[in-house]
């Protein structure tokens, strides 16, 4: 959704511009005080007054021939007529100071019609070009005006009138006195100096007092007279004007009241409605005198704090600069000069001249508006007619947009004058003479110069010859053409060799050229000699501002000054053959030859720009194309998308640098100086107001207070610099921003200005690329947008980084990344296996034991880094020892996250990054800052207490490895022992066996037993000692106990965690000094908490992240006030209205902040916005751009509402609720009159009412309604409405208020049965501190409300049937019900009223439902198809009779006209497109009337007789859906009569009869055939027998009521059964009987409700008093009541004579 404010400066200004100034338009009673009122607006708010009286005496004041001619009129006794009158009058009206500064007209219509009718002046004001946006209609009372005006008295010189307050003085003090004493109460309120000067002006009334005199035309018959002339003639057209003007700019106002309280009144409602007012332009010179010779930069910075209108704020400059934008807009460029500077709005501009300064200062704005600034400028394009100079010429015109002059046709009114002139010298010089006397005259006149000589070809604007030149130059009017062209081999000396007659147009061209030469005196050369040309048909003002293209040779051109001598005289050469698409015809030769001498020869004096092209073979567009890319790389001119004047502005010098571009500028000392200065003169000013604005309570303090102890810590700028206007970047370089997508926070070391703002930068480059070209680093078409939300989080290890990270990455939306973790997954398809840190791993515990089992294995252990990369390398080198990575795997790795999607339009938060100075220095260099860094900060304790158990599990699985290994090793080296034991055993067997057998061979078999075992034992103990058994003491850890194992894993966390914390603290450090916000959490607590903190300070980065470079001001009301009076600043599009407010509830009912003192205001760009309470305030300061994303608000409309009811219903309290809400003004009519009887207690009104009251009578409907519409005149009433608090109690007011236009929105009932109403009132009864006595008993309350329901049941059919704005709603429901209610009611109405405001007045159709159209206001105005829907009439051709449903909430309007419709969806059609349906494009109109159905009842039919219903009483429908068969011949129904070309039909069902409605023409014609079914007879009901005439008669009526009576079994107090049974049975028979009346059904209903709630009597007081003897206080609230009415009853029986039925 579009932003409500157009937040780009320059398309916010052109806006402003080009809008319509606020006209007033002033009305009312002769003699009431328009005048006087419509002057006091014109010089307060700044318009021009157009009275008939002031516009007559301007004209004469100033002389003017219509001053002179009015003058003599006047003094021939004559009166000026209304025609002439008129005529000046409508001049001023279209005169260019009213177009800026707008109109308050007070004169039209004119109260005769002698020249012109009233219709006629209301046609004029209706199709004024600026028609006026508000109507004051001034009211006053017939006889107060007319005591006003015939009390009035007239000075005889001065002609100045005095009311009866002025001039009449009481008996007991002397006039002197009276005026002495008025004028010391003028003299406290002014200075001592300005005393004196008072008593002088004072002086003057003493003696003129008695000099006055009655006026004839002020006495009471003749003021009368002109009142009942202006109701007769001007009253009604003007309501109908009024009617339909906007009522939101309708103000009517109370004439009796004094001129200054009704300017107040006007103000407030202008000021309510954030009406802006008009700008006007304010002289900056002062008194000092400034050198000639002073430099242009420090001229603008001395006229910035020149007459400063408000404190700190000084004018900026313009992109005019030194530049006279009056004498630019006329086609000069002249500098300014110091003492004509005006400020106007916030900027300033210099003036050349008196005359300047008056054509400025009359209507800035045409001035202004673009193309301005754009200076005009020349181009020639010269060469022979074959050159192809005019088909380029065009092009080069069409192009750039510029006009193209051709001399040949605007010399010939000069050479044919010139002919003429010249054959006549000659013949009056001697007819006779020879002629060689006639040639030596000739030669004499060549050689003196006087005629002129024009050569040959005839000349044309825009130049071209065989080699074409392009001349681009802009005119200087500071410099002239410093010498002649040459006489002697130039173009201007030899001509073309024709003779004496081109010789004599030689002459001419060089006078010409000489007069180009004035253009010193102001006036381009260009512009002077087209007007001696009398090119009528050329625009000047084009030639002016866009420049044009000139055809023809220079030399004989005078637009070619030898201005800008030495700048750009670059000529390029192109050749070629021939130039196709211009001429079949070769050049003559001589005609070329000529060309080339006399351009050969121009060559020499010119010392402007130009080029030189061959023509040959090329098109028309190619050439053109050259001299662009020529005008683009050589001149610095660009394409058509900038004009060439605002192109040759700068590319031209001379004493204005770069003109009409704003210039950056070096943020130096003297503007630090004078920032200091406009803070502290802002400071000053704010101080007033400081203690007015301190409306905090407790409670939002205490809510502010936790909110800076939870908010963010993050670096925020400088108190010094916080109301300083900073750039559309903020704080942040915007170099970086545009080149690399990154916020890099600066300050103001290295800073500029641009457009009066201040830009930071990253460094001196980016200042200097800045310093280029600021265009392309700010905003100018839409607003800079911030990258996406980047986050760094860092944190100890054990702090909860990767935990919480990913859950706030989560709910902001943004990607997570771990940076470590990304590292390993990039190694992890290479070593399969995580790179732990070298103080987490334990590897270097097991490595030599994985050696060992690698030995025993015979396996050559694996070679560290195998197959990885050198980044690779580096990056495992990173994640186990912190080795620093290399810059580029950085740039690999990390800069895709600031340069690549996703990451680069969604945000990241980053884990773990950076870890080292070297990772920060990476980021400056590639320009990649985050947002924010987040730190998680927990203590040492908190960390070991979260890391202890992983650290523990950790170290058993290191264990149960360890041990896995040992048995690994362990099982390999006892397999090996065992495999060489075998083998040795077996060896040593053999040895020992052979030794044995040859040592003792002889010896006996037990000695061999013997030695066999020592043998094994040897072998045994060889074995041990060749194969002990190993047992790895060298690879077993020592055993440790668990609280030894924890105490050194705690130690471990504890080295682990101080260096983290130490290298963290680095980092910051370092990041610190980057100016990178820093958001500290405290990770120690809960997780809950830590998350709660970490989305209470993150996420406003990104829900506030649009806003990131908007930066507001909270101002001060004295400030706001100050900016916007001078136009400094502008109202918002919310106006008065809080737009947090009313973005949060989203109603369409807002109150107005009016007054504004005790709003807070906020400076935004250049608009203020007012806020209802401080908390709104910052709540807007954090994301402005939310808020104004809203819907444009719609003008506030005054709330304008009733609330009746019975008494004790609660309408007092629901009215006083609304009021306060809305601040609506709560009116009661006591409240009304006693506000009229204190306020203008001299008024006829009020000694009206005191006339009634003295007699303690009641004061009459009539003085009551009368007093409500003076109240309603009120600025509250008009501004923010009203609620009438009971009121209209009877039908009378009612009516009352319908004839005096007083029609509320939406009345609402407050429904209370009459039971609730009796116990309310006992309880208020007994309400306690009462303020005053009142009139509450019981039967008085009775009386009211039986008086109320008698007057509401007429009221509520009033109010439905005329207005449809009666809400019933019920008064037991609780308040919060009967509030959701009521304010869902009133915002549909406003809703709809609005719509219907927004529709109508931009030309489109409008509903009209809930708009209080009366119906006899809707039969006034209602279309050409009446009561038709016209929807389905041209789609369907239905006719859809709408009448029947007196509801108008398918009713619309266009052009004033009312249609209906039949549903909701043909409204909808009908508003999208109105024009398909109404004439003329509607393609079916409504038929005449007697080609219309309609309906007809029984009794119509039957009045009709002797005529017969057509088709013998069948219904053609269904005969027509039978297709026309014998078995659909049905009967109709009279019931379903219809009448159609004066023809009687009767269809079967109310559905047919719709049908036959719709479509009559299927219907009407249809033939019977020739055989029809039989009538059938009816038989009547006395012919039947007595059961079958009771059960056809009354059998259904008395059956119902029979029911009704056993299920109520009624007994009536002191009625028998029998009697109570046939009387309720009679009440019941009467109230449904269907053939009645319908109000004679609604009084039986009545009656049988009475009865019934008699009936209920017995049973309630017998289940009451039970019990013995209750206190009054202790008995139920309607049991007296109850009580007294049984008695009632009995006694009324008793009175009642006996009937001579017992039973009844």
């Amino acid at each position: 959704m579009d932003l409500v404010d157009n937040l780009i400066e320059d398309d916010a200004e052109r806006e402003r511009l080009l809008s319509k100034p606020t006209c007033f338009l002033v009305v009312g009673r002769p003699g009431v005080g328009k005048s006087t009122l419509a002057r006091n607006i014109a010089d307060t708010w700044g318009c021009v007054l157009i009275d008939d009286t002031e516009v007559l005496d301007s004209h004469i004041r100033s002389q003017t021939e219509d001053g002179v001619k009015l003058l003599d009129i006047l003094n021939a006794g004559k009166s000026v007529p209304e025609d002439v009158v008129l005529g000046l009058i409508l001049d001023m009206l279209s005169s260019t100071k009213v177009e800026h500064y707008g109109y308050v007209l007070s004169c039209l219509p004119f109260m005769s019609e002698e020249g012109v009718g009233v219709e006629e002046q209301m046609e004029i004001i209706r199709k004024l070009k600026l028609k006026p946006d508000f109507i004051i209609n001034i009211k006053c009372a017939d006889k107060d005006l007319v005591q006003r005006l015939s009390s009035q008295k007239q000075h005889p010189m001065t002609g100045l009138l005095y009311n009866q307050d002025q001039w009449k003085v009481d008996n007991e003090f002397h006039v002197t006195g009276f005026i002495e004493e008025e004028g010391a109460e003028e003299e406290d309120e002014e200075d001592s100096q300005d005393e004196d000067e008072e008593e002088e002006e004072q002086s003057a009334p003493r003696c003129t007092i008695d000099q006055l005199v009655w006026i004839p035309e002020r006495q009471a018959r003749n003021t009368s007279f002109r009142i009942n002339a202006y109701k007769e003639n001007i009253l009604r057209p003007l309501e109908d004007y009024m009617m339909d003007h906007n009522p939101i700019y309708l103000l009517e106002v109370d004439g009796s009241e004094t001129p200054d309280e009704l300017l107040l009144f006007v103000l407030s409602r202008l000021g309510s409605m954030a009406i802006q007012r008009v700008s006007v332009p304010v002289v900056l010179h002062q008194d000092e005198e400034l050198p000639d010779d002073i430099e242009t930069e420090d001229l603008l910075r001395f006229m910035s704090s020149s007459r400063m209108l408000v404190p700190g704020f000084r004018w900026r400059r313009s992109r005019w600069g030194r530049s006279c934008p009056v004498a630019l807009k006329e086609g000069r460029l002249v500098p300014g000069k110091p003492e004509f500077s005006v400020g106007f709005r916030d900027k300033m501009y210099i003036l050349s001249s008196q005359e300047a300064y008056d054509k400025f200062v009359s209507n800035p704005r045409r001035y202004l508006l673009p193309p301005m600034p754009s200076p005009p400028c020349r181009v020639s394009i010269i060469g022979t007619a074959a050159s192809g100079r005019p088909e380029l010429s065009v092009l080069m015109g069409a192009r750039h947009n510029v006009s193209v002059l051709e001399l040949e046709k605007l010399a010939e009114p000069l050479l044919a004058e010139l002919e003429t002139e010249w054959l006549a010298k000659v013949k009056e010089d001697s007819v006779q003479a020879a002629m060689e006397k006639i040639r030596t005259k000739q030669q004499n006149e060549q050689s003196s110069g006087k005629l002129p000589s024009w050569p040959a070809g005839r000349p044309a604007f825009v130049v071209a010859t065989s080699p074409l030149i392009l001349c681009l130059l802009r005119w200087n009017p500071g410099r002239g053409s410093d010498r002649e062209p040459s006489r002697s081999g130039g173009p201007g000396a030899n001509g073309p060799g024709r003779g004496q007659k081109t010789g004599r147009r030689q002459g001419n061209l060089r006078s010409s050229s000489d007069e180009g030469r004035q253009g010193k005196r102001g006036l381009p050369p260009g512009r002077r000699r087209g007007q001696r040309l009398g090119a009528g048909q050329l625009s000047q003002e084009r030639l002016a501002v866009g420049g044009f293209t000139a055809r023809r040779d220079p030399s004989r051109f005078p637009l070619l000054p030898h201005a800008h001598r030495g700048h750009f005289a670059r000529t390029s050469s192109r050749r070629l053959s021939h130039r196709p698409h211009v001429s079949d015809k070769a050049e003559p030769k001589a005609e070329k030859d000529q060309f080339t001498r006399q351009w050969e020869a121009l060559q020499l004096s010119l010392s402007i720009s130009h080029s030189v092209l061959q023509t040959g073979g090329r098109r028309p567009e190619e050439l053109l194309d050259e001299i662009v890319q020529l005008m683009e790389s050589e001149f610095g001119i660009h394409g058509p998308r900038e004009s060439v004047a605002g192109q040759m502005a700068k590319t031209t010098c001379g004493p204005f640098t770069e003109p009409f571009k704003y210039l950056p500028r070096e943020f130096s000392a003297v503007d630090l100086d004078e920032e200091a200065e406009d803070i502290e003169a802002i400071a000053n000013l704010e101080v007033d107001d400081d203690d007015d604005s301190a409306k905090d309570t407790a409670e939002e303090e205490e809510e502010e207070e936790e909110e800076e102890e939870e908010g963010d810590d993050s670096e925020s700028p400088s108190d010094a610099t916080s109301k300083r206007a900073f750039g559309d970047t903020f704080i942040f370089c915007p170099v970086v921003l545009k080149k690399h997508n990154a916020l890099v926070p600066s300050t103001d070391e290295i800073s500029a200005k641009y457009r009066e703002k201040v830009y930071y930068f990253s460094n001196v480059d980016a200042r200097e690329v800045f310093m280029l070209s600021p265009e392309q680093f700010v905003g100018q078409c839409q607003l800079l947008k911030p990258p996406a939300l980047r986050i760094f989080v860092l944190g100890c290890r054990g702090s909860g980084k990767t935990t919480q990270g990913e859950w706030l990455a989560e709910q902001l939306g943004l990607f997570h990344i771990q940076f470590r973790e990304h590292l390993q997954r990039l190694l992890a398809p290479k070593i399969k296996q995580r790179v732990n840190p070298a103080d987490e791993s334990t590897e270097e515990h097991l490595k030599a034991l994985k050696t060992a089992v690698e030995d025993a294995r015979g396996e050559e252990p694996p070679e560290e880094d195998a197959g990885l990369t050198d980044e690779e390398i580096g990056i495992k080198a990173y994640l186990a020892d912190d080795v620093p990575l290399s810059s580029q795997v950085l740039e690999e790795i990390v800069n895709p996250y600031w340069k690549k999607e996703p990451y680069l339009s969604t945000g990241f938060i980053l884990e773990d990054f950076p870890h080292n100075t070297e990772e920060v220095q990476h980021m400056m260099q590639h320009h990649l800052y985050p947002d924010a860094v987040v730190t998680l900060m927990a203590g040492v304790e908190d960390i070991q207490a979260r890391l202890l158990p992983k650290f523990w599990s950790r170290w058993r699985a290191h264990c149960q490895r360890r041990e896995a290994l040992l048995d690994v090793l362990r099982e390999i080296h006892t397999k090996a022992r065992e495999e060489n034991i075998t083998k040795r055993r077996a060896e040593l067997m053999e040895e020992k066996a052979a030794s044995s057998t040859a040592k003792f061979s002889c010896r006996a078999e037990d000695e061999d037993d013997e030695d066999s075992a020592n043998i094994e034992d040897e072998i045994e103990a060889i074995l041990e000692e060749e194969y002990p058994v190993e047992r790895y003491d060298e690879f077993k850890d020592d055993d440790e106990a668990e609280e030894a194992t924890t105490e050194r894993l705690n130690t471990e966390i504890e080295e682990r965690y101080v260096a983290d914390s130490n290298n963290m603290a680095i980092v910051l450090e370092v990041l610190s000094e980057l100016k990178i916000p820093r958001i500290s959490i405290n990770a120690s607590r809960k997780t809950p908490v830590v998350r709660r903190q970490l989305l209470l300070k993150v996420e406003p980065l990104q829900l506030n992240r649009e806003s990131l470079f908007q930066k507001c001001q909270p101002i001060s009301y004295n400030l706001a006030q100050l900016l916007l009076l001078y136009s400094y600043k502008f109202h918002s599009a919310f106006g008065c209205t809080d737009p947090v407010k009313r973005y949060g509830e989203r109603e369409l009912i807002q109150p107005v902040l009016w007054p504004l003192e005790t709003a807070f205001p906020v400076l935004f760009n250049q608009y203020i916005y007012f806020f209802g309470s401080k908390k709104n305030q910052q709540t807007f300061m954090l994301n402005p751009l939310k808020y104004l994303r809203q819907s444009k608000p719609y003008p506030m409309l005054s709330v304008k509402m009733a609330v009746v009811g019975p008494p004790k219903s609660g309408k007092t309290s629901v009215a006083t609720m609304f009021a306060q809400r809305y601040g609506l003004d709560l009116l009661s009519i006591g409240g009304v009159m006693r506000r009229i009887l204190e306020e203008q207690e001299h008024s006829d009104l009020a000694v009206q009412m005191k006339l009634h009251l003295n007699r303690g009578l009641v004061v009459p409907d009539e003085l009551a309604i009368q007093c409500l519409k003076k109240v309603l005149m009120s600025l509250v009433c008009s501004t923010q409405g009203y609620v009438l608090d009971g009121f209209p109690m009877t039908m009378k007011q009612a009516e009352l208020m319908q004839a005096n236009s007083i029609i509320p929105m939406r009345v609402v009932e407050m429904e209370l049965d009459t039971v609730e109403v009796l116990k309310r009132g006992l309880a208020s009864k007994m309400e306690e501190n009462k303020p005053h006595l009142m009139h509450d008993s019981a039967e008085i309350l009775h009386i009211r409300n039986t008086c109320y329901r008698r007057e509401a049941e007429l009221m509520s059919r009033h109010f439905r049937q005329q207005y449809d704005n009666w809400i019933p709603m019920d008064g037991l429901k609780s308040k919060w019900y009967i509030w959701e209610r009521l304010i869902k009611e009133i915002s549909v109405s406003m809703e709809h009223v609005h719509t219907y405001l927004r529709r109508t007045r931009s030309g489109q159709a409008g509903c009209i439902n809930r708009q209080c159209v009366t119906p006899q206001e809707f039969q006034r105005r209602i279309g050409e198809f009446a009561h038709y829907c016209p929807v389905c009439l041209a789609l369907r051709d239905h006719l859809v009779d709408c009448s029947e449903t007196p509801s108008l909430t398918y009713a619309a309007e266009y052009n004033r006209r009312y249609f209906k419709m039949c549903d909701a969806e043909h409204l909808e059609i009908f508003l999208a497109s109105p024009d398909e349906f109404v004439s003329p494009r509607c393609p079916r109109p409504l038929p005449q009337a007697d080609r219309l159905p309609r309906k007809l009842t029984e009794a119509e039919v039957k009045n009709r007789f002797p005529q017969q219903i057509e088709m013998k009483g069948f219904c053609p429908v269904t005969y027509l859906d039978g297709k026309l068969r014998y078995e659909a011949l049905v009967h109709g129904s009279l019931e379903f009569a219809l009448e159609y070309r004066e023809r009687l039909y009767t269809c079967e069902t109310k559905e047919k009869q719709y049908r036959f409605l719709s479509a009559p023409e299927l219907y009407w014609d249809l033939k019977l055939p020739s055989k029809v079914p039989p009538l059938c007879e009816p038989i009547p009901l006395t012919s039947l027998p007595t059961l079958g005439y009771l059960e056809q008669g009354v059998a259904v009526g008395v059956i119902k009521a029979m029911t009704a009576v056993g299920c109520l079994k009624p007994k009536f107090p002191f009625f028998s059964m029998e009697r109570s049974a046939l009387r309720y049975l009679a009440f019941y028979m009467k109230a449904f009987n269907h053939r009645s009346t319908e109000d004679i059904r609604q009084m039986y209903k009545k009656k049988l409700a009475c009865f019934e709630e008699n009936c209920e009597l017995i049973p309630y007081l017998s289940s009451v008093m039970r019990a013995n003897y209750k206190l009054p206080s202790e008995r139920p609230v309607d049991f007296d009541l109850k009580l007294k009415r049984f008695l009632a009853l009995r006694l009324a029986a008793q009175s009642q004579a006996p009937s001579a039925n017992p039973a009844l």
